[in-house]
């Protein structure tokens, strides 16, 4: 596939926000040279104003910038390359065609090279008021000190994050009895208050990196997409871990994180769909609506044994395979996941 640019100019100095990551650069060019695009480092100069303002908007130019002069001088297609801290991310602009944080790029090169290739303006913010993240979860009540020590430190992590992200919140869910998604997705819909707010759903014993927020909002406003799910990582770990950390880890086969946008018709249907949390399927049935897979790692978790897979979780595995069977739908992907399990019900 080729790109209809003549070349890639690409700036990555800046007093504020300059990037000294050797990998940024080596995935920007593998992705321009992957398209076919020839690349051109700029390069600072003290040739005045209107040299550096014409150098930011030439013809058939796709330009790959920081959050500097530069990028805020350029009306011509761009790629915003921005920090994890989200209250100090520049606004996308009609012209941008997507927007990463420095650790997306310094992770992979596929994401930039689709960005690039679907080269379309990103999701444009709704106006100048900051828009809020919420981070839903239930709230277990358990005497089991194993399990409210993974909760303490998924807390933890949530604090740590908020510390770099003014505009998010946690909110706790509770209930008489086991708790249901639907009910749990409802509640966290009705926190919206701004069209560009966003809603991570995830259980109780889940830890965010500190970068999770500005990785999920960055990658649903470059793609202009209303819901997606992460996987989480099983590791072990004896303090709070970055990106970085997690980065290169092989995915968990089950589904924690959920994130959704006001607007997002996926998250009305799913309302309507009765789930257990953390009994059988309820993760691959939202999953299968979603069909919007975060390809980062952002949320991991201290590997123990799972109820539901033990007679205790017998009747609430019984119960979402029933909501599963009457809602599913042909083409659902979790579809042979769930078959050998159907003749329980039949």
């Amino acid at each position: 596939m080729q790109v209809q640019y003549k070349k890639a100019i690409v700036a990555l100095n800046g007093a504020s926000s300059q990037i000294k990551d050797d990998n940024i650069l080596i995935n920007i060019r593998y992705a321009l040279n992957a398209l076919h695009i020839p690349i051109e480092i700029y390069k600072p100069h003290e040739e005045g104003f209107k040299k550096l303002q014409d150098d930011m908007n030439q013809d058939d130019t796709l330009y790959i910038l920081n959050d500097s002069l530069q990028y805020h001088l350029c009306e011509k297609p761009n790629i915003l390359i921005s920090r994890s801290t989200p209250w100090v991310q520049a606004t996308p602009k009609p012209n941008t065609i997507g927007q990463f944080t420095q650790e997306m790029i310094a992770h992979e090169a596929t994401q930039l090279i689709a960005c690039i290739a679907r080269n379309k303006p990103m999701r444009q913010h709704y106006d100048g008021k900051s828009a809020n993240t919420y981070i839903l979860a239930n709230q277990y009540e358990t005497m089991d000190t194993n399990a409210l020590a993974r909760y303490g430190f998924a807390a933890w992590t949530w604090q740590r994050l908020i510390n770099l992200d003014m505009h998010t919140q946690v909110v706790l869910h509770t209930c008489e009895g086991w708790p249901l998604v639907n009910e749990m997705l409802a509640e966290g819909m009705s926190c919206f208050q701004h069209p560009d707010d966003i809603l991570i759903l995830l259980n109780r014993d889940i830890c965010l990196v500190p970068e999770a927020t500005a990785i999920i909002r960055n990658h649903m406003d470059t793609h202009n997409i209303d819901e997606c799910y992460a996987k989480r990582v099983d590791v072990g770990f004896e303090s709070l871990l970055r990106f970085q950390h997690i980065a290169h880890i092989k995915d968990y086969l089950g589904i924690d994180v959920f994130a959704f946008r006001p607007s997002s018709l996926v998250a009305k249907e799913l309302i309507s769909v009765p789930l257990m949390l953390g009994r059988f399927g309820w993760d691959s049935f939202w999953s299968d609506r979603i069909n919007h897979k975060l390809p980062y790692n952002i949320c991991y978790h201290e590997p123990h044994g799972s109820k539901w897979a033990t007679p205790e979780g017998k009747d609430g595995n019984f119960a979402n395979l029933q909501s599963i069977a009457t809602h599913r739908k042909e083409g659902d992907v979790g579809v042979e996941y769930y078959e050998k399990h159907f003749s329980a019900i039949k």
